[in-house]
């Protein structure tokens, strides 16, 4: 980054006021708009305003580099993205026993698990009420 984008504009400002209306004032090497300034060959260059300004006096916000116990178990099992991704939005459920993602198990209105289990298609299903048991 050229000493043109490392300045403030007040301090840019009064580098312009200090020089002599007749001399010459060059952009520095490093500057984005260098191109522009070594147009005309014994033209008065100026600074551009996009040099210093307030995006390059922006403060960015640093990446999140913590991840929670949870996502960091997640994210070292065997399994592929699509997957480790419904796992960590809750759509999905890893069974420990059989080491598969599964769909979670829902309670029906109207079904017993027992005596009266619904077999149907999830799409097919009439019921009023449907949850997720815990």
């Amino acid at each position: 980054v050229g000493a043109c984008a490392r300045a403030s504009p007040a301090a840019m400002l009064a580098v312009l006021r200090a020089a002599a209306p007749a001399a010459r004032v060059a952009a520095p090497a490093g500057c984005a708009a260098a191109a522009a300034h070594a147009g005309a060959v014994g033209a008065v260059a100026r600074l551009s305003p996009l040099c210093a300004g307030p995006a390059v006096e922006q403060v960015r916000c640093r990446a999140k580099n913590s991840t929670s116990l949870l996502e960091s178990y997640y994210r070292k099992l065997p399994i592929r993205k699509k997957w480790r991704r419904s796992l960590m939005k809750g759509t999905m459920v890893w069974c420990t026993k059989t080491g598969q993602v599964k769909i979670p198990p829902i309670a029906i209105s109207g079904y017993d698990e027992k005596k009266n289990p619904y077999r149907g298609r999830f799409e097919d299903l009439r019921s009023p009420r449907v949850w997720l048991k815990d």
